[in-house]
């Protein structure tokens, strides 16, 4: 499947459509990498030829999450007090700058250890599961932090933001149902609760929004005491999808354009070709799907690289990092 990409970063998210997995030439990108107080650059096409040399390493003593918004040319890390935002103008192939950061200040009292970050459309949630709150932050780096109201939400809840009608909602998923609403308003509209059946026994363990060929979806990971289960909710309609059996947590990782993979105990290919589980008797706590259509999966220290492209996917390599990250972001360049 060989396509070409635009070398204009700006108009690369307009005219992205498909995966170039194994293709000349590769997609220009970093994949960042952050754990043990570190972020690490790395270049993609390095990764899969098998020479993972960081271009660049930042010192971020107790980071605990990093997202890239490609729209906004940012790169988002979170705290335990606070949020930061980075300018990705002047990231190359040859390096990633560290520039001043936008930061905003997580409210006195306020742990946000173990907590996590997900990309909406316009604005980044922050989840800070065990001071049971989670916040809003513009991706443009402007205006304040703004709370999101989580009343009558279980302490193990799941939370992702799901655009509609211009709005950022809320979504959510605990082990009895999965949905949206607004944000600062839970009786308000529009709003949507599907019950899970039969009931989910362990997680949930992932939520996130999919805009994988052109839908609008949200999609979580939960299980019983026998299976994993991948649950959709689009449109009014509910579904769920049984995957093969990972004892473990497990997470999602997808791009719009690379396609997803749930991976926990092994993995699974969904898109853009499915496979059955693979690696089963390994545990993977990292993952990333690029836009270049390359699956990147930590163990430890270790990462594997694969193609998507094939089905099942093509093993390129196993590469000692020197470090264990617990967070991956890919980032296009130009």
């Amino acid at each position: 499947m060989k396509k070409l990409w635009p070398l204009p970063l700006a108009l690369l998210g307009l005219i992205l459509s498909a995966c170039t997995g194994s293709q000349e030439p590769p997609l220009p990108a970093l994949v960042a990498m952050g754990g043990e107080g570190e972020v690490r650059f790395f270049r993609a096409r390095d990764l899969q030829g098998g020479t993972p040399n960081p271009v660049g390493t930042w010192t971020t003593p107790s980071l605990q999450d990093l997202a890239h918004s490609q729209t906004f040319g940012q790169l988002y890390l979170l705290f335990p007090d606070r949020l930061e935002a980075y300018s990705t103008q002047g990231f190359s192939e040859n390096g990633a700058p560290q520039a001043s950061p936008t930061t905003a200040n997580l409210p006195p009292g306020v742990d946000c250890t173990e907590g996590y970050l997900r990309l909406g459309q316009n604005r980044l949630l922050a989840h800070c599961p065990n001071a049971t709150r989670a916040f809003l932050f513009s991706l443009d780096g402007s205006g304040s932090l703004e709370e999101a109201d989580l009343t009558d939400l279980a302490p193990e809840v799941r939370l992702a933001l799901f655009s509609q009608g211009g709005q950022e909602l809320l979504a959510y998923m605990t082990r009895q149902a999965l949905g949206y609403r607004p944000s600062n308003n839970p009786t308000g509209t529009p709003k949507l609760e599907k019950a899970l059946d039969p009931q989910a026994s362990q997680g949930p363990y992932d939520l996130q929004m999919d805009r994988l060929q052109g839908r609008l979806r949200l999609l979580g990971l939960a299980a019983t005491l026998a299976e994993v289960r991948l649950y959709t909710l689009e449109g009014e309609s509910q579904s769920r999808k049984v995957l093969g059996d990972f004892p473990q947590p497990s997470r999602l990782a997808l791009d719009p354009v690379g396609g997803m993979v749930v991976f926990g105990r092994g993995f699974q290919v969904l898109l853009p070709g499915e496979s059955g589980v693979q690696r089963e008797f390994r545990t993977y706590t990292a993952g990333l799907v690029g836009q270049d259509g390359y699956l990147y999966l930590v163990q430890g220290q270790a990462l594997e690289v694969y193609d998507l492209v094939p089905s099942p996917p093509l093993f390129l390599r196993s590469l000692n990092l020197g470090f264990s990250p617990t967070t991956l972001a890919f980032i296009p360049v130009e």
